[in-house]
């Protein structure tokens, strides 16, 4: 019997696999459950201290929001800080400063703006023993980076513009009056007179007879007004 001729396309069925496996992930809904579970109890410990401190300490609106790979820290839509305990055995904590403003650093705090190209510092605690050994003082040394983090966002968020000022009344008559003023104090053109004729009477007075065009007649006004009718 003659084989059936099926025509495959792998690449078409691992595009369909994904498109299914991230339907399935969409309708999953994550909680501090699904990163915990299965997780080392000093670990678990460390986070829940590390998310107390931010949820409770920090003294802000403060927004926590469970994804599938970290848990994510935001004020006011602003991103902060996140932790990530779902890989391997360790967690790491990302905050948003940068490394250079940071001073004595210790070898667990590392810059992290080359790895994800934006400014942050990643916090790892990778060591059970180390951990126990110096608790308090990583902690506080975590604390304290969250805290400016968390500072820096606030600061960024207070930056407003400076209003526009209003202008009362008074001040816009005034200025109206200012811009009359300057206009009145343009030159004054030249008059070309088509004829000009000066005669002197017996009495001593003297008589200007000026013919100029029409449209000149306001620059006249504006002569004798700034000289002899002044």
């Amino acid at each position: 019997m003659e084989k059936e001729l099926v025509d495959y396309d792998f690449q078409s069925q691992k595009l369909e696999e994904r498109k299914e496996k991230i339907r399935g992930i969409s309708k999953m809904e994550f909680d501090e459950k699904f990163h915990i579970s299965g997780r080392p109890e000093w670990i678990v410990d460390l986070f829940l201290e590390v998310d107390k401190f931010i949820m409770t300490g920090l003294k802000g609106r403060v927004r926590k929001d469970y994804l599938e790979s970290y848990i994510k820290y935001s004020y006011d839509g602003l991103l902060f800080a996140y932790i990530v305990i779902r890989k391997g055995e360790n967690i790491k904590v990302w905050a948003k400063i940068p490394y250079s403003s940071l001073g004595s650093i210790p070898l667990f705090v590392r810059d992290y703006e080359p790895t994800s190209r934006r400014v942050g510092v990643m916090i790892t605690f990778d060591d059970q023993r180390e951990f126990l050994q110096a608790k308090e003082a990583m902690l506080d040394v975590t604390f304290s980076i969250i805290f400016k983090a968390f500072q820096a966002i606030i600061s960024r968020k207070r930056k407003v513009k400076t209003p526009l000022k209003m202008i009362k009344k008074d001040e816009m008559i005034k200025k109206d009056e200012m811009i009359k003023k300057a206009e009145m104090i343009k030159p004054i053109e030249a008059i070309k007179p088509i004829s000009l004729n000066i005669s002197v009477g017996n009495n001593g007075d003297i008589e200007i007879n000026l013919k100029i065009k029409k449209d000149q007649k306001r620059i006249l006004e504006r002569i004798l007004e700034e000289t002899i009718l002044k």
